[in-house]
């Protein structure tokens, strides 16, 4: 079990405890690894001996997760042993696509062994290679990310403060989008690359989109003005926004993103890349507690 203590409002060790006597009445036999700071999770899961275990476990959010799957494939071409999250963190979003809400959902389908393959996204950039579990996204989206960090203690509400800041410097950016070699141009707010359906927590980004059936999800938003964007804002929390004129939705296992500037990125949540970026979906890469 590798623990982020500082998820979900410093929650992260008390749900870490929780787990372990859990389990270990039902003995199972478990061993604690904490993280100490921000990337630790990669190093730590990069240099576990995996075929010393029966299933990994990330306590924490959707960034802990992150580093728990690329640390693991950091110098592997798979894992054979099972996935499972605590969803301690700030959104847990990626969890939801599992029939997971909260600790005690995870705990229940560990006990009960039941597992999915499902699929992961990756993605190229300048400076390397990445894989992520629930999306990518870039420009309007990116920077809300990048403005909800210094909110992370009101959790979920952070996000939503990022929106309203973001709003009120709007600005939308010429793109080049190649979907299964298919061009598009637009001048889009934003780009989000989905593997799962939900975003900061609770915004249901891609409706469609399935953790297992091989394709990407890429949801676009056409320029428009500061008023459209708020009407836009309420109908993500049930995915009706996919149903504007303004939003366009396309699938596809292999895409590039090539901007008229940088457009900062966000993995899973985390805060790092910009483009141009390359993606492409491994197709049920990994098996999660499910």
């Amino acid at each position: 079990m590798i623990v982020n203590p500082h998820a979900g409002k410093k929650q992260g060790m008390a749900a870490a405890e929780t787990v372990v006597k859990e389990l270990e009445e039902h003995g199972i036999d478990i061993e604690m690894l904490i993280s100490k700071k921000h990337g630790d999770s990669i190093s730590l899961a990069e240099n576990l001996k995996i075929q010393n275990y029966d299933g990994i476990l990330a306590v924490g959010g959707d960034g802990t997760l992150f580093e728990v799957i690329n640390g693991l494939l950091k110098d592997r071409q798979e894992i054979k042993i099972p996935i499972g999250q605590i969803p301690v963190g700030t959104g847990n979003s990626y969890i939801k696509d599992l029939g997971i809400a909260n600790l005690e959902d995870s705990l229940r389908v560990i006990l009960s062994g039941q597992t999915k393959a499902i699929d992961l996204g990756e993605f190229s950039y300048s400076k390397g290679k990445h894989f992520f579990i629930n999306l990518l996204g870039s420009g309007f989206v990116s920077n809300v990310a990048y403005r909800a960090r210094k909110y992370k203690k009101l959790g979920s509400l952070s996000y939503i403060i990022g929106v309203l800041e973001e709003v009120a410097v709007l600005k939308s950016t010429k793109i080049e989008i190649t979907i299964d070699g298919k061009l598009i141009k637009r001048e889009a707010v934003f780009t989000e690359i989905c593997n799962s359906r939900y975003t900061g927590g609770d915004m249901l980004m891609a409706p469609g989109a399935k953790i297992d059936d091989g394709l990407l999800d890429v949801i676009i938003l056409n320029k428009v003005s500061r008023l459209k964007l708020l009407s836009l804002f309420p109908l993500l929390f049930k995915g009706e926004h996919v149903n504007d004129d303004t939003v366009e939705v396309f699938t596809g296992k292999n895409i590039s993103l090539k901007s008229d500037k940088p457009l900062l990125l966000t993995p899973d949540g985390e805060t790092f890349g910009n483009t141009p970026i390359d993606v492409k979906i491994h197709h049920k890469k990994i098996k999660m507690f499910c």
